[in-house]
């Protein structure tokens, strides 16, 4: 049982307002304007020990942000659960509290409650943050039509990249080089806060690619009862990204599966795509929706790619099927 037949099973049953949506997206309507998600992030899962302790607490704070920015929202609130090992020094706390505090103020949000306690385990948090969104309301997975372009914000793959070098995966890496692939995992950069004004002017359907690209595709494919097809040469890679796939150090497969980018993907009627592409943010076209089910992604002689891994389940810890 994966982490979504979890939530059907178990927990959807709980969830009987309209603005639960069915726990089948990323974001809930507490009311009309005001949506809340929550992520939590653990050591050794979703952060390696040695990372410093400044840079869990932004990406504490970027993995909530990327889903209200996905959804056409920009953050407001937050409520933080902190779990703190006993052997972890509390003296880190006040780097974390500056870490924490300086990116909450970045992406327009201020911390308003929470909980703390102490554990055995590894260091465990959580963040409730609360958004605005426009008259409109948020902008859901489920609205993607046959016609629809695709398109995806920043660059993928960066952040499978980080981690791999992060493991030592690369180890001719120069220290400078090193850091610098490091950082985009422990320290993602979703969207511009102005980005969420675009998605919630022109798209259909939106998510946050956290699990993979081709994962996160495939949850708004699913529900909204359509096919999505990707052309793989034009997904945006880093100019890193790039490199290491051209050198052969990594496959494409990895960076397109890989997740941990936060960045968004939405479609849009193509009618927009002239308004889209002079907004002036970094987005990118990269395939259209039609007609089907599920997603295709298409190589550079438009076959289509087997991938044994779609992305990342978090229930189980691996990839997803």
């Amino acid at each position: 049982m994966d982490e979504f037949d979890l939530i059907r099973r178990y927990f959807a049953p709980l969830a009987g307002a309209p603005g639960a949506y069915d726990l089948r997206d990323d974001v809930a309507e507490i009311q009309p304007g005001l949506i809340a998600t929550k992520d939590a992030i653990v050591e050794g899962v979703h952060f390696l020990p040695d990372d410093p302790i400044s840079t869990v607490a932004q990406k504490l704070v970027r993995v909530n942000v990327s889903d209200i920015i996905a959804k056409g929202g920009k953050p407001d609130a937050a409520l933080l659960a902190l779990i703190w090992p006993k052997a972890r020094p509390v003296s880190e706390l006040e780097e974390f509290t500056r870490g924490l505090g300086k990116d909450l103020t970045r992406w327009g949000a201020h911390l308003v409650g929470g909980d703390t306690t102490s554990t055995d385990g590894p260091l465990t948090l959580s963040l409730t943050l609360l958004g605005r969104v426009g008259p409109r309301g948020p902008v859901r997975r489920s609205g993607a039509q046959a016609g629809d372009d695709v398109w995806v914000s920043g660059t993928i793959g960066d952040g499978v990249l980080g981690l791999l070098a992060a493991r030592g995966a690369f180890g001719d890496l120069m220290a400078e080089a090193r850091n610098l692939m490091v950082s985009r995992y422990r320290v993602p950069e979703p969207p511009r806060l102005k980005f969420a004004d675009l998605v919630a002017r022109v798209a259909r359907a939106a998510i946050d690619v956290s699990d993979g690209l081709v994962a996160d595709a495939r949850h708004v494919a699913e529900a909204s009862g359509v096919s999505l097809v990707i052309d793989a040469e034009d997904v945006p890679l880093s100019a890193t990204g790039k490199s290491y796939l051209d050198n052969g150090k990594v496959e494409l497969k990895t960076l397109l599966t890989g997740g941990d980018d936060y960045q968004t993907l939405f479609t849009a009627p193509a009618s927009f795509h002239d308004e889209i592409a002079a907004a002036g943010e970094a987005v990118t076209l990269i395939g259209r929706v039609e007609e089907g089910k599920g997603v295709k992604v298409l190589d550079e002689l438009g076959a289509e790619m087997a991938f044994d891994r779609a992305g990342w389940t978090h229930l189980t810890g691996s990839a997803q099927p």
